[in-house]
């Protein structure tokens, strides 16, 4: 392994009678770093990150984690003791308090962070003696993480921590990842989430149908596949649209997307199109410029939308 990777996948197979769930997968991940594994739902994201916390067995191809083998009893044992692990459908004891549970866990490990420290870190001070069943679904994420970090891991493995989250409360969550990450936390991070990357990851792993598109930091990957900023028009009436879509459908390309138009050329700028509607006194109730993002990446790569949502 080399000095600066923590995790390193050779040919990672999975297949379930003659589904093939990953198809090869090969990939490292820097210590220090967040690493996004971002996909739609059922793209293996999951099966992957079980495999490595130890919960299911790959079918073929290496894996080494912290220089140890995760094919040896003996060494996944090791590995056990240096990560963390959120799992998607989090569950911990409904009757007992935050602070409860944080220990409940925590005695679990040789090494573990003191509970106001934790309590602390996860602004969970003043719920530490709720009952986990009355907390809202955004502190009982809270209570994931911290019971994820409790045993003060060199690894966190987080299976889509902000899945059913508010905008509000995902950027809480990953403010409390970056925290961890400032003090020397390798993250590994899932998502069907296209913004999650953009705003916390140092590099993203793009899949599908359990094989890897792409690798690359998010500036890399956007400024390799996407086509510039995107012009969208949105129209008043639906003949307003449709003489829109007459004036410029010569002029660039095109489409129509939820009841937007949608240019993605970069040969066409916002003040000829405005001057083209204006000229042709075609109304419309708004005209923005958005900059790409990684859905757009994964649109080029796979001819799909991230997520459907």
């Amino acid at each position: 392994m080399r000095q600066d990777n923590v995790i390193e996948i050779s040919n990672l197979k999975k297949t379930y009678g003659s589904d093939d769930v990953l198809a090869g997968l090969s990939f490292t991940v820097k210590k220090g770093e967040i690493f996004s594994l971002m996909g739609p739902d059922g793209s293996g994201k999951t099966t992957t990150i079980e495999i490595l916390v130890g919960l299911r067995k790959p079918s073929d191809g290496e894996i080494s984690i912290l220089d140890f083998n995760i094919k040896s009893k003996i060494e996944m044992r090791e590995i056990k003791k240096q990560i963390g692990f959120l799992p998607q459908e989090f569950r911990t004891h409904d009757n007992l308090t935050v602070k409860e549970n944080i220990q409940f866990w925590g005695k679990m490990y040789d090494n573990m962070i003191e509970t106001p420290e934790i309590l602390a870190i996860l602004h969970l001070e003043e719920k530490a003696n709720a009952r986990y069943k009355h907390l809202t679904p955004s502190f009982k994420k809270r209570v994931g993480l911290a019971i994820a970090f409790v045993n003060d891991p060199q690894i966190v493995f987080l299976d889509e921590p902000t899945a059913g989250l508010d905008q509000f409360a995902k950027k809480e969550v990953w403010d409390i990842i970056k925290q961890f990450n400032k003090e020397g936390k390798t993250i590994f991070i899932t998502t069907n989430d296209a913004i999650e990357p953009q705003a916390i990851a140092d590099r993203v792993a793009i899949i599908h149908k359990g094989l890897m598109k792409d690798i690359g930091t998010p500036i890399e990957l956007i400024d390799r596949f996407s086509s510039g900023n995107k012009i969208i028009i949105r129209s008043p009436t639906d003949q307003a649209r449709q003489d829109a879509i007459d004036i410029l459908q010569s002029v660039c390309p095109l489409e129509v997307l939820h009841n937007e138009i949608i240019i993605s050329s970069e040969e066409t700028t916002l003040l000829e199109i405005l001057e083209k509607l204006d000229r042709a006194k075609v109304r419309y109730s708004d005209i923005i410029t958005q900059k790409p993002t990684l859905n757009d990446v994964f649109i080029t790569l796979t001819g799909e939308a991230l997520n459907k949502n």
